[in-house]
C-alpha cells in the first residue's frame, strides 16, 4: 500500500518531468514567436516610414510625362478653347499628369493606392450616399451602397496611383483608360436597381411622422428648415395670398429666419481640400464660382414655387368630389385684382400686370455635388468640370466600344421678369418643374452655378403664350398624378426613379404640347407608365363629373390637356429597351440634349451612334 506522502512525492516527480518536457517542447515556438513579434514591430516601423514618405507634389509645368486621359471625362478641346480667355479649365487627367512623389526613393505604390482608396471612398460616399447611393444603388441596405462606392473608389485609386507614379516612359495609349470614373452600369441595369430598391425599401407609412408626397404638395414644398412656412409648424400661412400686398412681406419674414444673411450674396460655401499631402491643391467644391442669383432672389423664387405648388394641389381637391375631403377650402392667390385658384391662372395674372414669362424644357449636366477645383499658388482656382458618366447600352459592333452619356438634370423651365417678381437682378426669376430626388414632383427654385459647363441647353423653342399657359397647367396635373401615385403605392423618394427621372416628368408635358421629344435619356418603365395613364384617366373622369355640375371653363381646359398627357404618356420613347429601329430617334434626342459639347466622350458617342443610325435607316426603319 502506497502512503500519501510517497504518492505526493511521486506525483511531484512526474509533474516535474512533464513540466520540463513541455518547457523544452514549447521553448522553440516561444522563441520564434518572440522573433516574429520583433519582426512585426520592424514591419510596422517600415510601414510607418513608407506612409510618411507618401507625399505627392504638383508641378503644373511638368512636361516629361504624357498627358493622362480618362476618356469618358476628357474635356473637348473646342470647349476649352472657347472659354480659355475667361476660365482656367483642366481635365482630371491633366491634373493627375502634374503629380509625382516628393521622394521616389523607397516609395511603395500599394500604400499610396490604399490611402487614396480610403480618401476617395469617403468623399464618394458622402456625395453619392444621399443621391445616387440612397436612391439608385441600395439593393440590401446601406452596406451595399458602401460596397458599390467602395469598389468604384478602388478602381479610381488604382488609376490615380498609376498616373502619379508614371515616369513618362510608357506609351501614351497605356495611360488612356475609358471609365475609371464612370459607374459601370448601363441604363437598363441602373433602372433595374431602382425598381428592386422600390420593392425592398418602401417607406413605412404606419409611422405617423411620415409625410406623404401629396401632403407636401398641399404644404407647398418638401421642407427646408426654419424658413419653411405651412410645414406643420405653428405659423399660419394665409389661405388667400395677395401677391401685391404680401409677397414682399413674406420674403422679409423668410429672410429674418436666415442666419448670417446677406441679401446680395451670390457666393457658395468655400471648397474643402481633399488631402493636401496626396492630392495637392485639389478641392471639393465650387472654388470662387458665383451663383446665378442672389440669396434674396433665391428666397423670392422659393416663395413663388410654394404658391404655385399649393395652387396645383387644388386640382387634387377638385377631383375628390363626392369624398369626405371635397369640402376642404381651395388655396387662392390674388394678383392684379384677379383671384386665382390654379397655377396657370396666377401666371396669366402676372402677364396681365406687365410680366414677361418664358417657358420651355431645358437640361444641364449634373455631378451630384462632385465639383472639383484646383487652388493655384496665387489663390485663384482652376476648374475640373465633372459629371456622372454611365453607359448608354449602345456599343459599336465592330470592336464593342461603349458609348457614354453624362447624367443630365432636366425640367420645364419657367422664367419670369416684371414689376413684382424677377425685377431685382440681371436675370429673371428662374423656377423649374420636375420630379426631385427629395421626394416631391412640383415647381422648384432653379438657381445654379454661373459657369459655361453648367449652362442650360434648350430642348425646344420658347413656347408661345398659349402653349406656356398650357404647360404650366400640365405641370400641375403631373404634380397631382405623380404625387398621388407615390402616396398610394408608398414609393420611396416620392417615386423618383421609378415614375421617371427629372427629364421624364418634363418630357411628358413637352411631348403633349409639341408632339415630339428632344430629351435623352428617357427612363420611365412600362409598369409605372401604366399607373401614370390610369391615374390621369381617373383624374380626368372625376373632373368631368364635377364640371357637369359647375360648367367651369378652367376644368374644361384641364380635361382637354389631360387627354393630351394620356396620349404622350402612352407613346413616350424609352431608352431602356434599345433596338435597331429606334437608333435614329435616339441619336436625334442625344444630339439635342448634348449640343453643348463639353467632353470628348460625348462627341465620340455621337460619331458612333451616327454610324449605326446610317445602317438603321437603310435596313431597320
Amino acid at each position: 500500500m502506497i502512503s500519501f506522502p510517497s504518492l505526493t512525492a511521486s506525483l511531484r516527480g512526474e509533474f516535474a518531468v512533464v513540466f520540463f518536457t513541455a518547457a523544452a517542447i514549447l521553448s522553440f515556438p516561444i522563441y520564434y514567436l518572440y522573433r516574429y513579434r520583433s519582426s512585426i514591430k520592424r514591419h510596422v516601423k517600415e510601414i510607418e516610414k513608407n506612409i510618411s514618405l507618401v507625399r505627392i507634389v504638383r508641378d503644373k509645368n511638368k512636361t516629361n510625362t504624357p498627358p493622362n486621359k480618362i476618356v469618358c471625362m476628357e474635356l473637348d478641346e473646342s470647349f476649352v478653347k472657347k472659354n480659355e480667355s475667361e476660365w482656367s479649365l483642366m481635365s482630371l487627367g491633366d491634373y493627375l499628369a502634374q503629380l509625382s512623389p516628393a521622394d521616389p526613393n523607397g516609395f511603395n505604390q500599394l500604400f499610396l493606392q490604399k490611402e487614396l482608396e480610403i480618401i476617395l471612398g469617403e468623399m464618394l460616399l458622402k456625395n453619392f450616399g444621399m443621391t445616387y447611393g440612397a436612391a439608385l444603388l441600395p439593393l440590401l441596405g446601406v452596406g451595399s451602397v458602401a460596397g458599390a462606392i467602395g469598389g468604384m473608389a478602388n478602381k479610381i485609386s488604382k488609376y490615380f496611383a498609376k498616373c502619379i507614379l508614371s515616369s513618362g516612359a510608357e506609351e501614351e495609349d497605356a495611360e488612356m483608360v475609358h471609365d475609371p470614373l464612370a459607374l459601370d452600369m448601363s441604363l437598363m441595369e441602373l433602372i433595374s436597381f431602382v425598381n428592386i430598391n422600390q420593392k425592398m425599401n418602401s417607406p413605412d407609412n404606419s409611422d405617423l411622422s411620415h409625410v406623404t408626397p401629396l401632403e407636401y404638395l398641399r404644404r407647398g414644398e418638401s421642407g427646408y428648415g426654419d424658413m419653411a412656412y405651412d410645414l406643420g409648424g405653428d405659423e399660419d400661412f394665409p389661405n388667400v395670398f395677395d401677391v401685391e400686398r404680401e409677397f414682399a412681406v413674406y420674403v422679409h419674414k423668410m429672410e429674418s429666419r436666415t442666419p448670417d444673411y446677406d441679401p446680395d450674396d451670390r457666393s457658395f460655401p468655400p471648397p474643402t481640400e481633399i488631402n493636401g499631402r496626396l492630392l495637392p491643391g485639389l478641392y471639393l467644391g465650387k472654388g470662387d464660382l458665383k451663383c446665378t442669383h442672389t440669396r434674396r432672389e433665391g428666397i423670392e423664387h422659393r416663395l413663388l414655387c410654394v404658391l404655385l405648388n399649393k395652387l396645383s394641389y387644388n386640382y387634387y381637391l377638385l377631383s375628390k368630389q363626392g369624398d369626405n375631403n371635397d369640402k376642404e377650402e381651395l388655396f387662392k392667390v390674388v394678383c392684379n385684382s384677379t383671384t386665382c385658384s390654379s397655377p396657370e391662372q396666377l401666371i396669366q395674372a402676372l402677364v396681365d400686370c406687365g410680366h414677361q414669362v418664358e417657358v420651355c424644357p431645358r437640361v444641364i449636366l449634373t455631378n451630384f455635388g462632385m465639383q472639383l477645383c484646383v487652388k493655384e499658388d496665387d489663390g485663384s482656382f482652376s476648374y475640373i468640370p465633372t459629371a456622372v458618366m454611365l453607359r448608354t447600352g449602345i456599343e459599336r459592333t465592330s470592336d464593342s466600344k461603349p458609348t457614354y452619356f453624362a447624367a443630365p438634370h432636366g425640367g420645364m423651365d419657367i422664367n419670369i421678369s416684371g414689376p413684382l417678381i424677377g425685377s431685382r437682378g440681371p436675370r429673371p426669376c428662374w423656377i423649374q418643374f420636375y420630379v426631385a430626388i427629395g421626394g416631391l414632383t412640383c415647381f422648384h427654385p432653379d438657381e445654379d452655378i454661373d459657369c459655361p459647363w453648367a449652362a442650360k441647353t434648350s430642348l425646344s423653342e420658347i413656347y408661345s403664350h398659349d402653349d406656356a399657359i398650357r404647360a404650366v397647367r400640365m405641370c400641375a396635373v403631373i404634380a397631382v398624378t405623380f404625387n398621388r401615385i407615390a402616396t398610394e403605392l408608398n414609393l420611396p423618394f416620392g417615386g423618383y426613379g421609378v415614375l421617371g427621372m427629372c427629364n421624364d416628368s418634363a418630357t411628358l408635358i413637352d411631348f403633349a404640347i409639341r408632339g415630339k421629344v428632344s430629351s435623352y435619356p428617357l427612363l420611365s418603365t412600362g409598369r409605372f407608365l401604366i399607373y401614370i395613364v390610369a391615374s390621369l384617366i381617373r383624374l380626368k373622369e372625376s373632373l368631368v363629373v364635377r364640371n357637369k355640375r359647375n360648367d367651369d371653363p378652367m376644368l374644361m381646359a384641364v380635361v382637354k390637356d389631360i387627354k393630351c398627357l394620356i396620349t404622350s404618356t402612352s407613346k413616350i420613347p424609352s431608352d431602356l429597351h434599345i433596338s435597331p429601329s429606334t437608333l435614329v430617334d435616339t441619336l436625334k434626342r442625344y444630339e439635342a440634349t448634348y449640343s453643348n459639347g463639353i467632353y470628348e466622350s460625348i462627341a465620340e458617342a455621337k460619331n458612333i451612334m451616327r454610324g449605326m443610325a446610317e445602317y438603321a435607316k437603310e435596313y431597320c426603319v
